[in-house]
């Protein structure tokens, strides 16, 4: 009897283990750590770089191409909403602040851990808004951990207000 037990405790704990290091390496290959040179310090990233709290949100460059960086931290996307033109090409860059967090948006699954930055290409294809949810648990209060991203008109869209704007249901 001790013995089936303890087989069926070893098979338990080998498949345990196969999967749990297959659902690690998907992350981290969703999230393109395996490839990826870009690296975030931690203990700086509200101070300084891109993900500086001023430069979050959607931005248009000089030559067209809309840039949105965002951070997923415990238990929240900052910013929680983002106002982007539609049908126009989309960047995310998006970054961890504390644990691997991860959603799908607009048929792209996105995954990002601490210290690295995944980007993402996107098109929101319609003037619609397009909510997120976390799916990689990141602790209790990760039932609530959800962004949106609102596509506007081309001619509604205002890059300096892309994070704060009244499509996203604030003034």
């Amino acid at each position: 009897m001790h013995t089936e037990n303890f087989r069926a405790a070893l098979v338990v704990v080998i498949f345990s283990l196969v999967y749990g290091t297959l659902r690690f390496s998907s992350t981290l290959q969703a999230a393109h750590i395996l490839d990826r040179r870009d690296r975030v310090d931690l203990a700086t990233l509200h101070l300084h770089g891109e993900f500086v709290e001023s430069n979050l949100g959607a931005a248009r460059a000089a030559d067209g191409p809309v840039t949105i960086h965002m951070i997923a931290e415990k238990y929240v996307f900052v910013p929680a909403c983002v106002t982007v033109p539609a049908g126009v090409p989309i960047r995310l860059r998006i970054t961890s602040a504390d644990s691997a967090h991860g959603f799908k948006i607009a048929g792209s699954e996105v995954k990002t851990v601490p210290g690295s930055v995944t980007e993402i290409h996107l098109r929101f294809p319609a003037a619609d808004k397009y909510e997120f949810y976390c799916d990689e648990f990141c602790g209790p209060g990760h039932h609530a951990m959800m962004g949106r991203i609102v596509a506007v008109s081309e001619n509604q869209f205002q890059p300096q207000n892309s994070a704060r704007g009244a499509a996203c249901g604030q003034p």
